[in-house]
């Protein structure tokens, strides 16, 4: 009988394919999608569900490619690697700042009124908590709130306070 692969395996093994790109994208700083799948062995659906998740996370980055070509390489955002302790105030600014925007973190500086290095610092702890992304455009780096972040969900202990707010509607049966 044949049982499906679960979510937690379906993420393990697109992990493991994320760790294989990036073993090859570290040896050479380009790589044209199509090399890329033969030297990691991935089909190429599953190559790009890891590229896919790699260049979400800041850490792959598409270069620009002659025609068609899908070219990629090591993606380098200049954050530092820093464990996640408790936000900061600016971090905390930041985030705000970053609610329903995508800015650079020079721009950011000029618009918070705070050195381009605190901002980077405070992304560096906003991306050690996951609650951003990144993409490139060109060389320059822009930065967002992650989907969930920006969509600010509710929580479930929020939801219940909501219903405890509504008060219920009475249903009431409609003949025809």
């Amino acid at each position: 009988m044949f049982n499906p692969p679960t979510l937690e395996d379906l993420q393990e093994t697109r992990r493991a394919n994320e760790k294989l790109v990036l073993k090859a994208l570290e040896s050479k700083p380009e790589w044209v999608e199509t090399e890329l799948a033969k030297t990691t062995g991935l089909a190429l659906s599953h190559l790009r569900a890891a590229l896919a998740s790699l260049l979400d996370q800041g850490r792959v980055r598409r270069l620009p490619g002659t025609g068609t070509r899908a070219v990629y390489g090591m993606a380098d955002p200049g954050l530092a690697d820093v464990p996640a302790t408790p936000l900061t105030p600016d971090a905390l600014r930041v985030r705000d700042y970053l609610e329903g925007r995508a800015d650079s973190a020079l721009y950011m500086s000029d618009q918070l009124r705070m050195t381009r290095e605190d901002v980077m610092s405070s992304l560096s702890l906003l991306n050690a908590h996951g609650q951003i992304t990144c993409t490139f455009v060109g060389s320059l780096v822009i930065f967002r709130l992650k989907e969930t972040q920006a969509l600010g969900q509710e929580q479930p202990a929020d939801k219940d306070k909501e219903k405890e707010k509504t008060p219920s509607k009475k249903k009431v049966a409609v003949s025809a």
